[in-house]
């Protein structure tokens, strides 16, 4: 079983993405939620988790610092990250790939059916290293 982290600043966005799919079926925990990047990066270092969905604005550090911070940290070790945003900003995308993150998604398109296929897509990539 593969372990999933959520971070996101709004509580009911946090719960949302906890059960808007069935981990488990797919190979997945949650293991831990967070409220900003600083908190998940403090959870990341006790729980290690193999997948964090994050929020892409966040006070206290943003997911774009927590996926820098982590990659350089952890190196090839670092989870992968599925970055979530409300804005459609290409330099923000540009900034999240350039951090090796597996996904980029948009909140406003974001359907059961668009997060079990960026689940699936970083389990191909784990499958592959």
């Amino acid at each position: 079983m593969l372990r999933l982290m959520i971070v996101d600043d709004e509580q009911i966005i946090r719960e949302a993405l906890s059960s808007m799919i069935d981990y488990t079926s797919l190979g997945y925990k949650v293991i831990a939620t967070a409220k900003n990047g600083m908190e998940a990066y403090d959870r990341i270092r006790d729980d290690y988790p193999d997948v964090v969905i994050t929020d892409i604005k966040m006070p206290v550090m943003s997911g774009l610092d927590l996926a820098k911070v982590c990659r350089e940290r952890y190196g090839e070790n670092c989870p992968y990250f599925i970055i979530l945003t409300s804005y459609e900003d290409f330099q923000m995308a540009r900034d999240a790939l350039s951090y090796q993150v597996s996904d980029y998604l948009v909140k406003l398109e974001l359907t059961p059916e668009v997060l079990k296929n960026a689940i699936d897509r970083v389990l191909t990539q784990i499958s592959r290293s």
